[in-house]
């Protein structure tokens, strides 16, 4: 992934017989079949565990496949259509593209943790066309050079076109967040409160920046919500508005944005989407062509 370069492996061409043993282009050894390559070295693991990790639905069938391989998105082969994708991404981001094929049909995407990754990324596919959100196992993080705050969502190629409307497109969230409101919340009373003084500056967020707001806050503050993904400006507005209330802020500064958005995770959700943007250009030109 971080060279950018075409990969495969197959009986011949691979280093790692336990990876080639779960995707079922090698036969592994005795150890590797039954399981005690587990208990052997992680011994937390009891045999029938470790059994059961190496059999049935974790692996396929010898010679199911001849190989895998893989590539970034814009150095796949023309003739050659991908089965599903692998999005490397923030938990935030994976929240979004998770729903790739729930948006579709209703289907909700499948998780994992704590099998090994070589199953989630090649064995699962091949059994389900079902999104998967993963964290995969340690040796798959450190092998693809994860980052602590990444993770894995594999996308059947059929469901991938979502990801464009997912992240791309703006929903009407202050509609959403509105219609969950009940009678006695905070938001109503805010809005409700609004002094006609305080009309230039809402009209001035309007005007300026696109953003609807119901409390006082400076143009910094404002300026780095604008900074946000256009389908999470709605509902950051909401939430920094509804921290400010909870802390008492008379006024909603960059201060008090930044300390809503690392209270609830988002800190570095604006860089991961705005690195997304490359990624949704290459995936549509590509969902085009095949």
């Amino acid at each position: 992934m971080d060279d950018g370069k075409a990969v495969y492996f197959d009986r011949q061409h691979q280093d790692c017989l336990h990876g080639a043993y779960i995707t079922g282009v090698h036969p592994g050894n005795e150890q590797i079949s039954s399981g005690r390559l587990l208990t052997d070295y992680i011994p937390v693991y009891n045999q029938e565990a470790a059994y059961a990790f190496n059999s049935g639905e974790y692996i396929l069938p010898q010679g199911t496949v001849n190989g895998f391989c893989a590539a970034p998105l814009d150095a796949v082969p023309d003739d050659l259509t991908p089965e599903w994708i692998v999005l490397v991404c923030t938990p935030s981001v994976a929240a979004l593209a998770g729903a790739a094929r729930a948006v579709k049909d209703g289907t909700r995407p499948d998780t994992a943790a704590g099998n090994s990754f070589c199953s989630d990324l090649f064995v699962t596919p091949v059994y389900s066309d079902n999104v998967l959100v993963t964290t995969g196992d340690m040796g798959g993080r450190m092998n693809n050079r994860l980052r602590e705050s990444e993770m894995f969502v594999i996308i059947p190629v059929q469901w991938a076109d979502s990801l464009i409307e997912l992240i791309g497109e703006i929903p009407d969230v202050k509609g959403i967040y509105e219609a969950t409101r009940p009678d006695e919340s905070a938001y109503w009373q805010r809005k409700r409160s609004r002094s006609e003084n305080s009309d230039a500056r809402l009209k001035k967020a309007r005007d300026e920046y696109g953003l609807e707001i119901t409390m006082p806050w400076d143009d910094e503050a404002l300026r780095e919500v604008r900074r946000a993904p256009g389908f999470i400006r709605a509902m950051a507005v909401a939430n920094v508005e509804e921290y400010a209330a909870e802390h008492d802020a008379p006024m909603i500064t960059l201060a008090v944005v930044k300390a809503q958005a690392e209270s609830v995770g988002m800190g570095k959700f604006l860089s991961s989407a705005k690195a997304s943007s490359g990624f949704l250009g290459r995936l549509l030109g590509r969902i085009k062509r095949g």
